[in-house]
């Protein structure tokens, strides 16, 4: 694919949002709440079924519950902003009645689902770790609060990698079936759970254990609560995490540039666009 390409799909993601903002003060006003609101239903989950003590006993380390559900709920933002933008836009589409001309476009449907929406997640993304940086700094101190906050940027953009790619694969699912909502309802909260998003994967049981392990997921709530769980940065710990997590973006976005195709002409064979 030429460059010139891919900076116009870049380009249409950028002016769309920026058109979206412009003509929906609300729903920026909304973004900016979100993070507290869903940090808080963590958090007051957290206290209802059990204390800090406990929390702290279970993981092993003397660290505040707060900065550690931080963390969680970057990436669960992340997430679910992904799959319902990568995924769901296959929806948006078909109720805008486009999506028939979005296949047929010359750019391969993979491409236009992930290049379109790349500006809108590392947007969303940074306005959401960033509004976290003054609750950090209460809790940690500047240095570290500040710290923490990078490592948390780099845990959700490398994250978004092969998260795009994962995503994509269930996109060619959804060209193929007419319950898109439905998928996407239990999806999110399924690959959640299993991601250790609301509770660590080692007090799983084994076997969904075995599952987090192919979740791209998994590895950015790892990466992301890794300098949660430690008063600095090691290096070697996130530099694992980061390899693993480029290796699955490889593997996933192979898949669903290869996968989408087919499910891009099962769904014209069978007139469902």
């Amino acid at each position: 694919m030429k460059m010139g390409k891919i900076k116009t799909l870049l380009k249409s993601g950028v002016l769309l949002d920026l058109y979206f903002f412009k003509n929906n003060k609300g729903n920026f006003i909304a973004m900016l709440i979100w993070p507290y609101l869903m940090l808080g239903l963590v958090v007051g989950m957290g206290f209802l079924f059990g204390s800090p003590s406990t929390f702290k006993k279970n993981i092993g380390f003397n660290i505040d519950p707060i900065a550690y559900f931080i963390a969680s709920t970057v990436v669960m933002m992340a997430s679910i902003s992904v799959m319902w933008e990568v995924c769901g836009n296959v929806l948006f589409l078909r109720w805008l009645g486009a999506l028939p001309y979005v296949i047929v476009a010359p750019h391969r449907m993979s491409i236009i689902l992930v290049l379109s929406y790349v500006p809108r997640y590392l947007f969303y993304t940074f306005i959401q770790v960033v509004e976290f940086l003054p609750l950090l700094v209460l809790l940690e101190g500047v240095t570290a609060g500040i710290v923490k906050t990078l490592i948390m940027l780099l845990a959700v953009t490398v994250g978004m990698l092969p998260l795009l790619g994962f995503s994509a694969l269930f996109a060619s699912l959804l060209l193929i079936i007419k319950e898109e909502s439905n998928v996407l309802n239990w999806l999110n909260p399924i690959i959640l759970i299993f991601s250790g998003a609301l509770y660590p994967t080692s007090l799983m049981p084994y076997w969904m254990w075995l599952v987090s392990r192919v979740l791209p997921t998994t590895y950015t709530v790892e990466l992301a609560r890794t300098i949660a769980l430690i008063g600095s940065p090691e290096l070697a710990p996130i530099m694992f995490l980061i390899g693993i997590l480029m290796g699955l973006a490889v593997v996933y976005n192979i898949l669903s540039y290869m996968l989408i195709g087919a499910g891009e002409k099962s769904a014209m064979k069978r007139g469902i666009i």
